[in-house]
């Protein structure tokens, strides 16, 4: 895009370019807000979802279970071909402290969480940045991202995104203070502090109306968030400003210009994203599990599982209420005198008595005949559940009928993973995507000191080539692909392709770093003096061979 030189000329074009941005923001966060709660409460509103069994969050959960494993995900750099071979020494120490990195910074817990997310709203984002000494992230929802053209998929495609958040009073003012904003007085002054709750969440406990009827009279019900439920919203005590972060592509520049605006429209800032990030990298990694090719935000899974789970929570309350009708049935009763309450009282009492002086008097009870097949369509809509998730018997650990072997069983489980395997990898794609980042980050900013393998000499991340992209090691992401992971390691092994360390780092035991360390100062030094020994001992016994022939 071309960006306007004159100041005011620039303020209508950035007003205009996040207007369009955010064109459909309110009419996805009220979709979102339905997501949501179908997937928390499995119903549309926290009013109904007392004694509803929802399955779609154990679903979601188990679904996300099979893509993504925080304990075993590792990584590791590979470089271009074109590299020298003398920058090889540098990759082992440099996956080290990606694997590291991942794990001491809680991205690991972060990815989950948000790739959870991401099955609820067809996508999330993860923003990585560098704060004091280390790396943070950010989980930014997709409410809170709008894109210049939601038909174009990925965000390296847009000429214009926008990252919107809320932020207090008191932390603006900080954050003017210590970047010595020449015009902090009049940008607060300027910002509207009126906004107290986030996009997602409707500002009354009336989640909507539901009208039956119009004109002349509109007659509805309100459907109130009155319930046994929590409703998991936060409360935010204090008045908020609205901030946009709007990336523009500067054809000038060749890169992204970052503006900062305070709404309704204070320009805070106006930069390259090189002054405060990285030169011609986005600082936004998006999860999208269900990727679909003219939309940019996805598919949600928890919208497919909507409909099976409405057909569930109907059937289950005819169930229940079958239920209570054999528990508590009906009662009939004729030709008797006195009052009715106390008639059913004594009816509904064990050892009751219900006496009349009419000889035709009659009372019974209206028994329901429950069926013997009661929870076979609960059971059918469950497999579709999993036929929408792609979780198999076998792939949930469950027992298959005709398994009869060990190796029948683990051929069954490689077919069965296989629409697994294929979200896993590309989910796969956005953690490498997030990883590399990481270690740009790291050459940018970091002054951590690591060894060469190769030289013996130490080296800092900046020293590293650029040539470099960070793998997911092994598609050690996803469990599905675990057994077939371990089977390879030891088959390299015993083709002496890998020695016992690089066995150990592809294993992921526990304890592996005490392991590689008693392997490399106990174990090898005293197989080589044993196997020294032994050689010595050989050659003596050669010698002694020797004489005695002479």
């Amino acid at each position: 895009m071309k960006i306007p030189d004159s100041e005011q000329e620039r303020a209508k074009f950035i007003s205009d370019v996040v207007s369009r941005c955010t064109a459909s923001k309110e009419e996805r966060c009220e979709s979102y807000r339905t997501l949501k709660s179908f997937y928390l409460y499995g119903t549309e509103s926290i009013g109904e979802a007392y004694g509803t069994v929802n399955k779609i969050w154990s679903h979601v959960d188990q679904s996300v279970s099979f893509l993504y494993a925080q304990d075993t995900t590792r990584f590791s750099v590979e470089l271009s071909k074109s590299v020298p071979e003398s920058e090889y020494g540098k990759v082992p120490p440099l996956s080290d402290a990606m694997n590291d990195i991942w794990h001491s910074s809680n991205t690991d817990v972060i990815y989950g969480d948000t790739l959870t997310w991401a099955y609820v709203y067809g996508s999330m984002f993860i923003k990585p940045r560098w704060h004091v000494s280390q790396i943070k992230a950010d989980i930014v929802e997709p409410h809170n991202i709008g894109v210049w053209r939601e038909d174009m998929v990925g965000l390296d495609n847009q000429e214009a995104f926008t990252h919107s958040y809320l932020i207090p009073k008191s932390q603006l003012e900080y954050e003017l203070k210590i970047g010595k904003h020449p015009s902090a007085s009049a940008i607060l002054e300027e910002a509207v502090f009126n906004e107290s709750q986030r996009d997602d969440y409707s500002a009354e406990p009336i989640d909507r109306i539901i009208t039956s009827s119009g004109l002349p009279t509109i007659q509805g019900q309100l459907n109130q968030s009155i319930g046994l439920r929590i409703e998991y919203k936060p409360k935010l005590s204090q008045p908020m400003c609205r901030m946009h972060e709007l990336y523009v592509y500067d054809t000038a520049l060749h890169d992204y210009r970052v503006f900062t605006v305070a709404a309704p429209g204070a320009i805070i800032y106006d930069r390259p994203i090189k002054s405060l990030y990285l030169e011609n990298e986005i600082p936004l990694i998006q999860v999208c599990p269900f990727p679909i090719h003219d939309y940019f935000y996805g598919i949600s899974a928890v919208e497919r599982l909507m409909v099976l789970q409405l057909m569930r929570n109907r059937r289950w309350d005819q169930i229940q209420h079958m239920m209570e009708l054999q528990a508590s049935p009906p009662s009939y009763a004729s030709g008797f005198e006195g009052d009715a309450d106390e008639i059913q009282n004594a009816m509904d009492t064990p050892n009751g008595l219900v006496l009349s002086d009419n000889p035709g008097g009659k009372a019974e009870k209206l028994q329901t005949q429950i069926p013997d097949d009661l929870f076979a369509e609960i059971t059918y809509i469950d497999s579709l559940f999993d036929d929408q998730m792609g979780t198999t018997k076998i792939l949930s650990g469950q027992g298959e009928s005709g398994v009869r072997s060990e190796s029948h069983a683990a051929q069954l489980l490689r077919v069965g993973a296989s629409r697994a395997k294929k979200r896993a990898m590309i989910v796969e794609d956005s953690l490498e995507e997030l990883a590399t980042l990481y270690l740009k980050l790291l050459q940018k900013y970091s002054d951590a000191r690591y060894r060469d393998e190769l030289s013996h000499t130490e080296f800092v991340a900046s020293q590293f080539t650029d040539e470099f992209v960070v793998r997911v090691d092994a598609h050690s992401n996803s469990p599905v692909f675990m057994a077939d992971a371990r089977e390879t390691a030891i088959l390299l092994f015993k083709a002496k392709a890998i020695d016992r360390g690089e066995l150990l780092d592809l294993l992921q035991v526990p304890m592996k770093d005490l392991l590689k360390y008693k392997l490399r100062t106990k174990i090898e030094p005293a197989e080589a003096e044993a196997a020294k020994k032994q050689q010595a001992a050989e050659a003596a016994g050669k010698v002694t061979k020797l004489r005695g022939s002479k």
